[in-house]
């Protein structure tokens, strides 16, 4: 069990730390008011948040399952595992029916030379994205404080 917990904590780790580090190198980039940085960012937003939130996002939920699963825990009638999982699941349904298409918009902008298309969307990807960012956050009050 000690292998499973380790993977379960390095996923979230990895899911959650590309989330904020993202998320501030972008903000970063846009405000340099460099072009080329900005086409560069939109580009690696696109990549590594698909590669680290499909990778990292389903292994957290997976290892959490398992062992909720090993403990005997029914995930969906515990309140700190169901809300984990409320959160876990409605901010990847945030992600796929918002951000992910907010990233595809700027990566086609940004391949097609609009930089001055970027802003907005950008915006909506920052503010929407801070904000899954944060309600996953809350993941982590419930799985150490297991509230009953």
């Amino acid at each position: 069990m000690p292998i499973l917990e380790s993977l379960h904590v390095v996923a979230g780790v990895l899911w959650l730390g590309n989330f904020v580090v993202t998320g501030i190198w972008a903000t970063r980039a846009f405000r340099s008011g460099d072009a080329r940085l900005r086409r560069f960012a939109v580009r690696e937003i696109l990549f590594t948040d698909i590669l680290f939130t499909l990778i990292f996002g389903t292994a957290v939920i997976t290892s959490g399952l398992a062992l909720a699963s090993h403990l005997n825990i029914d995930p969906w009638r515990t309140l700190w595992t169901r809300d984990a999982l409320a959160i876990a699941i409605g901010s990847g349904a945030v992600w796929l029916a918002v951000l992910v298409p907010l990233e595809i918009r700027m990566e086609r902008r940004a391949r097609a030379g609009d930089d001055a298309a970027l802003a907005r969307p950008f915006l909506a990807w920052s503010i929407v994205g801070w904000a899954v960012t944060l309600a996953l956050f809350s993941i982590i009050y419930f799985m150490l404080s297991k509230p009953v």
